[in-house]
C-alpha cells in the first residue's frame, strides 16, 4: 500500500519513490528540518538527484524490491538499483543533502 508507512520515514531510510512521470525510483530519505508530512526529501540513486515527493509516493525499499525493483529500462534506474543494495551510502552532491 503506497505511504502506508511514510508517517515513520526518517533520514537515511532506503525506499521507492514515486515522482510524477517515473516509475518507483530507489532512494534514500535525505534530512529534513520541517518534517515530512508535506513534502519528504529524497535522494535518488542512480541519477543523483535531488527530489521532494509527496509522503503518500514513498514506499520502504525492503519489502517492495520484488515488486517495483524489476522490469524497468529507464537510464539510471539499473545503477540505482546497484547502489541501493551495495553502496546505500552514496553521497548526493556536494550541499544538496541537509
Amino acid at each position: 500500500m503506497p505511504g502506508k508507512n511514510s508517517n515513520n520515514v526518517k533520514a537515511g531510510d532506503l525506499v521507492f519513490a514515486k515522482m510524477k512521470g517515473f516509475p518507483h525510483w530507489p532512494a534514500r530519505i535525505c534530512k529534513s528540518e520541517d518534517g515530512y508530512k508535506k513534502k519528504v526529501p529524497v535522494f535518488f540513486f542512480g541519477t543523483h538527484q535531488i527530489g521532494y515527493i509527496p509522503p503518500d509516493n514513498v514506499v520502504p525499499f525492503f519489502g517492495n524490491k520484488l515488486r517495483y525493483g524489476n522490469g524497468v529500462r529507464l537510464k539510471g534506474f539499473e545503477e540505482g538499483m546497484w547502489e541501493i543494495q551495495n553502496t546505500p551510502a552514496t553521497a548526493p552532491p556536494s550541499g544538496q543533502e541537509g
